[in-house]
């Protein structure tokens, strides 16, 4: 249990630095602008109001923010599944002609567990009932830092659950 909580840890690290990476040297700005671009006032608005559940007093700039995480994001899964690919032939011996069948097997793997994650973060947060735990009041920082903190925590538990399940049912 050690080794695979180490190999995650190892793994969400390796994600983030690529993110961080991929933000500063790929000029991606222009994409953003252009997506943001087919949006209309309403639109963005609807937009902004599905993902949050209420209306956002800032929809350019959330709708900007999202499409920016969404591009990163596209741009950063393939990189890192090549960096672990590459890893995996060079400290494994394997093959370099199984390369790109390897690369891209990983990267559409990865594409469905972030967006199920993603999916499953963003429907506990619309379904729990956070308004009646947390009356409507501004809370600090720290108090912030623990909700999403529990939240994100409450995510990794009920996916893990899931492709525990997942992977039970499919060995039998």
């Amino acid at each position: 249990m050690a080794k695979y909580a180490l190999s995650l840890l190892i793994k969400i690290v390796l994600f983030a630095v690529v993110m961080l990476i991929v933000a500063k040297v790929v000029p991606y700005e222009g994409l953003v602008n252009s997506f943001t671009g087919l949006f209309d006032f309403q639109g963005a608005d609807k937009f902004t109001r599905f993902i949050l559940g209420e209306p956002d007093p800032e929809v350019w700039e959330s709708l900007g923010g999202y499409f920016s995480i969404l591009v990163n994001t596209l741009i950063s899964i393939p990189a890192m599944s090549a960096i672990i690919t590459a890893y995996s032939v060079v400290a494994h011996n394997v093959s370099p002609a199984g390369f790109p069948k390897e690369w891209a097997s990983s990267t559409v793997r990865r594409f469905v567990k972030i967006l199920g994650f993603t999916f499953l973060f963003w429907a506990l947060f619309r379904l729990l009932p956070y308004q009646s735990v947390f009356p409507d009041q501004t809370y600090s920082n720290f108090t912030m830092a623990a909700i999403v903190g529990f939240h994100l925590l409450l995510t990794i538990v009920c996916y893990g659950f899931i492709t525990k399940k997942i992977t039970t049912k499919r060995s039998l």
